[in-house]
């Protein structure tokens, strides 16, 4: 008799023992259905079975990110085996109405959070949510259940990372049995290396179990969990476990394992065999474990029967949560007024956060360089460190784990604010916004949301700046599903947009273009926490019959100058702010247009696929008369270090303005300013740094009629 079996009460084991074969009973009737074609994908946990002995020693204030074999541990935290069918036959009671492959489950009530295709994601995950509840009563942990496959993901490498340098209380659970479908793991991962078995992995010590010995299983996770409980750290374990099916049932492993492999594992790597003659020599009945499978057979058989006859979905064509009227209204608009102290972009995007810190406690802040003394590459959170402690705070340099910890800790009850410093790495995070912070409330039918706010700072005209740190991006965000997408170019638009963002609870994608942080001439009164936007809706910065020119971000102060340009000469142009990039305001733009029966899109991202793009066709879609339209971007190539050659690529004032008098059939000609008689000029002084706002004069060191040399 193995003498673990005395560790755990003889009920406990036997519940846990019908779990396992209710899993493998389970694939056993998805792979009868997929067979026959009646459902379409299957992931078999056979052979992973043994996971579930984790599950007695978790609590209800503990969180599971699971492995997608871990059927028998989800069955065993009390996801029903209707569930399971739901999620098969992709039913419109399933937890995802249908959105979900069958295997990746979700039940918030369970505390067991959305399975993902791309697997890894979980990691960072798991950390942010441990962050969140690292702290709260009964010294919650949080399972991050994991392939050997996944665990080459950078992502995963990054979830240790964090677990490791904020001491979270992880447990990392690895279910290696050896394959990543195909590809044979041995030897490739960071615990199995050419040289052997790694013992400790970011200082970590790697606990080895073999998860064909459910009971020796039973009594290594209650010693780890224990551990965890008291030290609130993290913890590594390597599940060997043999996979004793097919990868899914797309795959055949047949063509990559021999037949006497395959037989051997079935063999001795069956962890349902191994309790069944455990439980026997510890004095159960075997007639007591015979009836067992029959008995669930036949009740798994009827539930399967009932719920494919269960409705199907209806198709829905957006991913996002709804708006509150509120929040959807011009009416409850407000962006301050011109009286009194004003302030710029960059104070009214720091008071807005100071008051959402002060007056909700689930607010944090996380990002590189945003705690003080620095407070940010352009000094957005300068001071609020000291506010508030703890929660403005600096993240490591990697982008994919700023998102997904705050998408984790968004899952667990906190409002982070995550930064990005530049759009330019925005693409290094793209896998967490697409896959987690766009999906998840869609994917899980709102089960699970995660209000996060990505702050991005983007866009060129400043000298210092080049590729990688001067674009705008706003056409990959607006293309993700599920986020909304905003960039001010004003700071009362700055702060509604933003008060908005906390206010609607929805993943939402804030860029505000650093060269409009500190323009004087577009500020906005210090009652920030007043100030609303109506999300989707444009402003209208001025009234005009002949054309339409639309911009955001940096571009509306471009076509602000074309419009005054044309305007000396008796053309008048309506300017239109879009500001909110996803959802856009159509309505005003196309009753602009079709008003003035030219429209003119300006914007700084890439020529191609750019969000004038999509303006341009919707107008052209929905316009009950011709419209001339056009667009001035970025042509598709990169921001250019030289500034010169930046402003030449970039949009500006002078191919606004020529594109617009080409499309009223006028002509333009350029003239550069003559040197005035008294020989005065007037010099541009340009910062030392891309982050310079401004330049003061400090002393004079020439007088009047002296000559000036470099």
């Amino acid at each position: 008799m193995d003498k673990t079996a005395a560790i755990a009460p003889n009920a406990t084991l036997l519940r846990l023992y019908r779990s396992m074969v209710t899993a493998r009973e389970m694939d056993l009737i998805e792979e009868e259905y997929t067979g026959r074609g009646e459902a379409f994908f299957h992931v078999s946990g056979a052979g992973h079975e043994a996971s579930v002995m984790l599950q007695p020693h978790l609590t209800d204030d503990d969180w599971l990110h699971c492995h997608y074999r871990d059927k028998a541990l989800m069955l065993a935290r009390g996801i029903s085996p209707e569930m399971f069918f739901m999620s098969l036959f992709n039913k419109d009671g399933s937890h995802s109405r249908g959105r979900q492959m069958n295997a990746h489950m979700s039940s918030p009530e369970h505390k067991i959070l959305s399975l993902v295709g791309p697997v890894g994601n979980s990691a960072l995950q798991a950390a942010g949510v441990a962050e969140a509840v690292k702290g709260r009563d009964g010294q919650p942990i949080v399972l991050c259940g994991l392939g050997d496959g996944m665990t080459q993901q950078g992502e995963v490498l990054e979830g240790i990372a964090h677990a490791v340098r904020d001491s979270l209380p992880v447990l990392f659970v690895v279910q290696d049995n050896a394959f990543a479908i195909s590809t044979k793991t041995k030897g490739r991962t960071f615990y199995s290396t050419p040289d052997g078995n790694a013992d400790g992995f970011y200082g970590v010590p790697i606990r080895r179990i073999d998860g064909r010995l459910p009971m020796a299983a039973y009594a290594a996770f209650g010693e780890i969990v224990a551990e965890m409980r008291k030290t609130r750290r993290p913890a590594i374990v390597v599940f060997e476990v043999d996979r004793l099916s097919n990868h899914t049932n797309a795959d055949d492993q047949r063509m990559y394992r021999t037949p006497e492999e395959i037989q051997q594992v079935r063999k001795t790597g069956d962890p349902i065999v191994i309790m069944r003659q455990q439980l026997i020599d510890a004095g159960t009945a075997p007639e007591e474990l015979d009836s067992i499978p029959e008995e669930v057979r036949a009740e798994l058989r009827e539930i399967a029967h009932r719920v494919q006859r269960t409705p199907e979905p209806q198709p829905v064509t957006t991913a996002i949560k709804p708006l509150a009227e509120r929040l959807s209204s011009a009416e409850y608009e407000y962006t301050g007024d011109a009286s009194g102290e004003q302030l710029t972009m960059l104070e009214a995007i720091r008071n807005v956060l100071d008051s959402h810190l002060k007056n909700d406690e689930r607010v944090l802040l996380f990002g590189e360089d945003i705690e003080d003394p620095k407070g940010d590459v352009f000094g957005i959170t300068r001071g609020l460190t000291d506010s508030y402690p703890g929660r403005v705070v600096n993240s490591p340099l990697a982008e994919a784990s700023i998102v997904g910890v705050s998408v984790g800790q968004a899952l667990a009850g906190k409002r982070p604010v995550a930064f990005l410093q530049f759009a330019d790495f925005l693409p290094i995070a793209y896998n967490q916004v697409f896959a987690e912070l766009g999906s998840m409330y869609w994917r899980t039918d709102g089960g699970w949301q995660a209000p996060v706010i990505l702050m991005v700072t983007c866009g060129g005209y400043r000298p210092g700046l080049g590729p990688f740190h001067a674009s705008s991006m706003e056409g990959i965000a607006a293309h993700t599903p599920g986020v909304d997408v905003f960039m001010p170019s004003t700071a009362g638009d700055a702060a509604g947009l933003l008060n908005a963002a906390f206010e609607s609870e929805r993943p939402t994608i804030f860029f505000y273009p650093k060269n409009c942080l500190n323009d004087r001439s577009a500020t906005t009164s210090p009652d920030i926490a007043r100030q609303l936007v109506a999300i989707g809706s444009a402003r209208k910065v001025r009234e005009g019959k002949h054309i339409t020119i639309a911009g955001w971000g940096n571009t509306v102060r471009l076509c602000k100058q074309a419009a005054d340009s044309l305007e000396s000469v008796g053309v008048t142009a309506e300017v239109i702010d879009l500001r909110s990039i996803v959802p856009w305001d159509a309505d005003l733009i196309l009753a602009s247009a079709e008003k003035t029966g030219r429209l003119l899109v300006v914007h700084e991202d890439n020529h191609t696929a750019g969000m004038g793009a999509e303006v341009i066709a919707t107008v052209a879609e929905r316009a009950s008369r011709k419209i001339d339209a056009r667009r001035v971007t970025r042509g598709d190539t990169y921001v250019p270090c030289n500034f010169g050659n930046q402003l030449e690529v970039l949009p500006s004032y002078k191919r606004v303005l020529e594109t617009a008098v080409s499309m009223l059939r006028g002509t333009i000609s350029w003239k550069l300013p003559e040197d005035s008689a008294s020989g005065i000029r007037t010099v541009e002084a340009i910062g030392a740094s891309p982050s310079d706002e401004s330049v003061t004069v400090v002393a004079w060191h020439i007088k009047s009629g002296d000559q000036i040399e470099e």
